[in-house]
């Protein structure tokens, strides 16, 4: 069985059936849905759940697929253990595209004045949403002088029956890619597809040079080759067993207001004049099924998760080999501050570490350098290590006026400090001991010992470890 959304709810009902949740009754794409998912949080629950009845539509919608851990590593078939080391294998071995001409995602064509958006279960998130946003779309582009393809994921804001507000990240490779094309004043031709399996939405996140076919990152990701097929009113190719695929051109040197809409970092990012994509087209399964990402939530925080934590820990390895582990914690939104333990073989090792680190995603504002004996994941631990490895004075150091995203709410204009734009301050902890010289011994339970305890048998029936 090909690997596509289908498949992987079939591996999720059967995996991990106590995260799969299922709601019969009809809700409303207005608040209601997300709501569901909300209150949910509110219980520390983060299971992925599918709405079979949405209001206004007759498609159900999938939501919350990437909130946990052991849902992505199922989606990569790694250990949830060995998840970041398991994916980077999987996004360096390329596996090329095939093409096909009979496609799933092409049961039903709609052009013209068929083209009707609002007959999707678009969901309203936020309070102050300007709207509904598609928060799952996967964009397809090509660059107009090589051919390659890129893809990712932009929030689509929905206007008219066939109008989309676009916004992409002015470092994005879609950011290159439109001005190549408004220079020439020459629309982007795009295809938004909704709905495959989550490896496929997921390698949209990755960060491959621009010479890379970003399908080719996509078929690693799936361990099979991506079966492609050619849109029917746009000249890029399509995942054939999508659900979704929504066909059109950004229009050249065109902006619109777009926004405001809650995002990653639990802020609304707010209104700003946009791209627009004109849609030509929709093409859909039989039987097709919405994939809703909860946007401003942890689910949103998680698609990204992976694929930065990877690209960090490959850079700070090529400085520093001892690098073991990176976590970028949902504290931190899974952007901003990440967590980098290492063997340190000499003093001023940590700091190289950090560098590394804060120049390998832009996002990140914060890296905290911990040894190896840290547990990353454990924040605890983290914050206990700096707690009491740290001399303040050593241990701190900043990089002031560097880029970070226009979609952080502490960001600021090299102009005014006070006024929102895109530069923050990076800067890091170096929370490693000192190389050579007596530390304190950490006081512990002999390992030995209390890693094979089983609490069963101390606690019948009560837990399992």
């Amino acid at each position: 069985m090909a690997k596509d959304l289908r498949h992987y709810l079939d591996q999720l009902t059967r995996k991990l059936p106590a995260e799969y949740l299922r709601v019969k009754r009809e809700v409303d794409p207005l608040f209601e849905l997300p709501a569901v998912l909300r209150k949910l949080q509110d219980g520390d629950q983060y299971p992925a759940v599918m709405f079979e009845k949405v209001k206004g539509s007759r498609f159900p919608v999938v939501s919350n697929l990437f909130a946990s851990s052991n849902r992505l590593a199922l989606a990569f078939g790694v250990q949830v253990e060995n998840l970041v080391e398991g994916y980077m294998k999987l996004e360096d071995r390329l596996v090329a595209p095939v093409r096909v001409r009979n496609a799933p995602v092409q049961d039903r064509v709609l052009t013209g004045r068929r083209v009707d958006l609002t007959k999707l279960p678009i969901v309203t998130h936020c309070e102050k949403d300007a709207g509904p946003y598609i928060t799952s779309g996967v964009g397809v582009f090509k660059d107009p002088d090589t051919g390659i393809y890129d893809v990712g994921i932009f929030r689509l804001q929905l206007k008219e029956k066939n109008r989309l507000g676009v916004l992409y990240g002015a470092y994005s490779k879609a950011a290159r890619v439109i001005t190549k094309n408004e220079k020439r004043n020459k629309p982007t031709e795009m295809a938004v597809y909704i709905g495959h399996h989550p490896a496929s939405i997921l390698s949209s996140q990755t960060k491959v040079p621009a010479t890379v076919d970003e399908f080719s990152v996509m078929g690693g990701l799936l361990e099979e080759p991506v079966e492609t097929v050619d849109a029917k009113t746009v000249d890029v190719v399509v995942p054939a067993r999508a659900e979704f695929v929504l066909e059109g051109e950004i229009l050249p040197n065109v902006r619109e207001p777009e926004g405001p809409f809650g995002e990653y970092p639990w802020y609304y990012g707010l209104e700003r004049q946009s791209h627009v994509m004109r849609v030509r087209a929709i093409t859909h399964r039989d039987d097709a099924i919405y994939h809703d990402i909860f946007s401003g939530h942890r689910d949103h925080n998680m698609c990204g998760k992976i694929q930065r934590e990877a690209v960090i820990l490959k850079r700070v390895r090529m400085s520093v080999p001892g690098a073991r582990a990176v976590c970028l914690p949902v504290s931190g939104t899974c952007r901003h501050v990440g967590y980098i333990s290492m063997r340190k073989d000499f003093d001023g090792q940590g700091k190289i570490a950090a560098m590394a680190a804060l120049a390998a995603e832009t996002m990140m504002k914060l890296a905290v350098i911990v040894d190896d004996d840290i547990d990353v994941e454990n924040e605890s631990e983290v914050w206990w290590a700096v707690a009491t490895r740290t001399q303040a004075d050593r241990a701190i150091f900043m990089v002031p006026e560097a880029y970070v995203s226009e979609l952080d709410p502490s960001a600021y204009s090299i102009k005014d400090r006070n006024r929102r734009d895109y530069l923050n301050t990076k800067w890091a902890i170096d929370a490693t001991k000192p190389v050579g010289l007596p530390f304190e011994e950490r006081a512990d339970v002999p390992r030995d010992m209390w890693t094979k305890i089983k609490l069963q048998d101390y606690f019948p029936g009560k837990r399992r470890a």
